[in-house]
């Protein structure tokens, strides 16, 4: 539609269908194009002129890598949270709108590019920086990815597209592994989240297989520095989720592959848990999360075959399950 044909169809219509037929056009905007409109109809509602789009200048990519390099430094040393001489108070709070900008400057950089791999590298360490911010006070909120405008796990995905934008290499896959199975995450998400935004990046077979065989390393690592740790030890809990959350990932690696049934053994002697009835829970809701439901009655009846007991609810979606397959 023309604007001249937009501009006669509003002026005929019935207000109350126009403000809806308006709040409906809204919706479809995407939340980081919403912040672009916003100010466009806070203007016109208040009769201002809308602002017109400046034309962006071309940044320097040293200059750019150079300021995010300070950015990082002053983040982590909280110059954006506590008194400090470093960044003043005024401009604390602006970190947001610096982190927005950088991902939006480095997710530009095409991949023919000289630039692309630092462009991911930094990319990279602005991600695992908000992710640490979900943990430890940096900055002054207690929800470091919607203050970017970012759900965690879409920026996520967008660092495994850029890194594997350098190849499927297993050096790139054993980080982004790790990268998914952090339990520094938002309040809004979970390590399961990243997984399947990493998981729907692994597009072939031998990709996929290549991850299972660097999960298993990533987890035999943990696994013997668990053995050397202290039962009370300051890492062992995060080791102990790095490694439950890989199991996962393999499980759904597996599950991905058609492989299920091979994946599971390995998922119950592996898993950090000392009652296999929340390791059953733990591998059921994998199979929820990618809609699976003959693995889910198959990942069940391995369990009961184990002579786990599960929970009265588990019991009941099983046969709720089996009733479902047969009408």
């Amino acid at each position: 539609m023309k604007v001249q044909e937009l501009r006669e169809l509003l002026s005929n219509a019935d207000r109350v269908l126009l403000e809806k037929a308006f709040v409906e056009s809204y919706k479809q905007f995407t939340k980081n194009k919403k912040e672009e409109v916003d100010q466009i109809i806070q203007d016109v509602l208040t009769g201002k002129d809308p602002k017109k789009e400046k034309k962006s200048v071309p940044v320097s990519f040293e200059a750019l890598k150079g300021e995010i390099t300070e950015f990082l430094g002053n983040a982590y040393a909280q110059n954006y949270f506590v008194p400090n001489q470093v960044i003043p108070k005024n401009q604390r709070s602006k970190w947001r709108f610096l982190v927005k900008n950088y991902i939006k400057e480095l997710s530009k950089i095409p991949q023919e590019s000289e630039n692309y791999e630092e462009s991911a590298r930094l990319l990279t360490k602005l991600y695992l920086l908000i992710c640490y911010a979900c943990h430890y006070y940096i900055f002054s909120t207690e929800n470091p990815f919607r203050s970017i405008g970012w759900e965690q796990q879409e920026l996520f995905q967008l660092i495994v597209k850029k890194v594997f934008g350098l190849g499927y290499t297993r050096k790139n896959i054993s980080d982004l592994l790790l990268y998914a199975a952090t339990d520094k995450v938002s309040r809004e998400s979970l390590p399961v989240m990243q997984e399947m935004a990493l998981l729907s990046e692994l597009k072939t077979a031998d990709v996929k297989y290549m991850a299972v065989e660097e999960a298993k390393k990533l987890i035999d690592e943990r696994t013997e520095k668990l053995r050397t740790m202290g039962k009370y030890g300051s890492q062992r809990y995060e080791l102990q989720e790095e490694v439950n959350n890989l199991c996962d990932m393999i499980l759904m690696i597996q599950t991905s592959l058609a492989e299920t049934e091979s994946g599971v053994p390995y998922y119950f002697k592996t898993y950090v848990e000392s009652d296999k009835e929340i390791t059953l829970y733990h591998a059921l809701d994998i199979m929820d999360w990618m809609e699976e439901n003959e693995q889910w009655l198959y990942i069940y009846e391995y369990g009961i075959k184990k002579k786990i007991h599960p929970r009265e609810e588990l019991a009941s979606e099983y046969n709720q399950r089996k009733e479902s397959l047969r009408s």
